[in-house]
């Protein structure tokens, strides 16, 4: 039986064995593919930094600094701003740059990392949290309450880590099937730790129970804003 034998043994007729002709439609979409250009590892993390970076750097530039700021140990304060801004990179790289010689963000990690960042804020902040008497303001000198304070300025930093979480939304919206509310616990880690380092140069209240409330609380309701927000929205 050669090639041209069907089962049975009765020979094909040739027009069986000939491949159709490919249809106009796919001769257009072969003919006009183009290379595709590799997505850069730290495209996503650029586009997100750039973008979210704008309004912080706005409300810095404007110089309305806290009042003790001059009176603080340098050291310290340089301190704090090293871990507010520590936590910033680390979790915003963690959503956003895969691991080497992967092709999309790792969400264990990100999430891993985003909750070691928050855990590290509220430790420092709860055992390293400084005031100066007489120059420190307290909530009642602007006629607030503790918890009108802290609603103040966590709403400061959930309002600040927004455009991380929606630009990293952007950048993520193809690269997420899984995983999406661990990226964006990581995304709005980021983001409220960048509300966090902008408080600390600005915030006259120096308490320890607005700091941990207010600014650590706000990162960690930003962080819980940001996963639920990417979750749900990417299942759109």
């Amino acid at each position: 039986m050669t090639d041209r034998d069907d089962l049975d043994g009765r020979a094909l007729p040739p027009s069986r064995l000939e491949a159709p002709p490919p249809s106009p439609e796919l001769l257009a979409a072969v003919l006009g593919m183009q290379p595709v250009r590799p997505r850069r590892r730290f495209g996503a993390l650029a586009l997100v930094a750039l973008v979210g970076l704008v309004w912080p750097a706005a409300v810095l530039a404007r110089g309305a600094y806290r009042p003790d700021l001059g009176a603080l140990p340098l050291g310290w304060v340089a301190a704090a701003a090293a871990l507010w801004t520590a936590a910033f990179v680390f979790s915003l790289t963690a959503a956003l740059v895969p691991r080497r010689g992967d092709v999309l963000p790792a969400p264990d990690r990100a999430s891993r990392v985003g909750g070691a960042a928050l855990i590290g804020l509220l430790i420092f902040t709860l055992l390293a949290t400084l005031e100066v008497p007489g120059v420190s303001r307290r909530p009642q000198d602007a006629h607030m309450t503790l918890l009108q304070s802290c609603v103040h300025c966590a709403k400061f930093v959930v309002a600040i880590s927004l455009p991380f979480v929606l630009v990293g939304l952007f950048a993520l919206r193809r690269l997420v099937p899984m995983g999406r509310a661990r990226i964006g616990l990581a995304l709005g880690a980021a983001g409220g730790a960048m509300g966090g380092l902008v408080l600390h140069f600005i915030c006259p209240y120096a308490q320890t129970a607005h700091v941990v409330l207010g600014h650590v609380g706000g990162a960690i309701l930003a962080a819980a804003v940001g996963a639920g927000l990417l979750a749900a929205l990417l299942r759109r």
